[in-house]
């Protein structure tokens, strides 16, 4: 008899204890709280310093402009110095100061502007991007020019001035083009640019094809 009873015992309590080894050792009651993974605090965060840009060019920008003054075309030639400052691989900033050979009331014969250029897409050589900002310019008129010309132009050119109302007006831009690395340091590009002058009565905007090359400084290689 006892037998049987050690033996029925036993049977039971094999599959009992193979049961109890499958159940994961966790509280009854209650939620099991996880260990959080502690970050390696060795490893320093990457930060944006205004002294470190992420690339550095400087450039000269050359081309021609076409300007929609009201149902006339007008053509005309740009050149001009640019600084790109690369706030990371994808974003930069550019200012840009050109002179113009322009008659005309859309570009002047100086003019300065401010933008921002997005790179979306990665790449070895072969870059677009695409571009917007503001500058100011004068409203395409000088006085010395028209006063050679004689006494009725030079009235003209008053009326003209009185219109627009100042001397010095703004203008937006929209831009579009391609970086194309030559060597490792020498960046070729090629844009094309919409401007629009702000309160010109005589000017629908204008385009500027330009090609130009910079070079970019630093020790790193060109990252794209």
């Amino acid at each position: 008899m006892k037998v049987k009873v050690l033996l029925g015992l036993f049977l039971l309590g094999n599959p009992w204890i193979a049961f109890t080894q499958n159940i994961k050792n966790e509280p009854i009651f209650g939620t099991v709280i996880e260990r959080k993974i502690q970050k390696d605090s060795t490893k320093k965060k990457e930060s944006f310093n205004l002294l470190k840009p992420a690339f550095l060019r400087v450039g000269v920008m050359g081309g021609a402009l076409i300007g929609f003054e009201n149902t006339d075309k007008v053509v005309g030639a740009t050149s001009g110095l640019r600084v790109e400052y690369g706030i990371s691989n994808h974003w930069s900033v550019i200012g840009e100061v050109q002179g113009n050979y322009f008659r005309g009331t859309t570009f002047s014969r100086g003019q300065g502007s401010l933008g921002i250029n997005w790179m979306p897409f990665k790449s070895k050589r072969l870059q677009p991007y695409f571009g917007i900002g503001g500058g100011i310019n004068g409203n395409g008129f000088g006085r010395k020019e028209r006063e050679r010309n004689g006494y009725a132009n030079f009235e003209r050119w008053f009326e003209d001035t009185h219109e627009n109302n100042q001397k010095v007006q703004g203008f937006a831009f929209a831009r579009t083009g391609l970086n194309y690395v030559l060597f490792k340091k020498i960046v070729a590009t090629v844009e094309t640019v919409y401007q629009l002058p702000f309160n010109n009565n005589t000017s629908n905007g204008g385009l500027a094809l330009k090609i130009g090359v910079s070079y970019q400084f630093g020790k790193k290689k060109i990252k794209m």
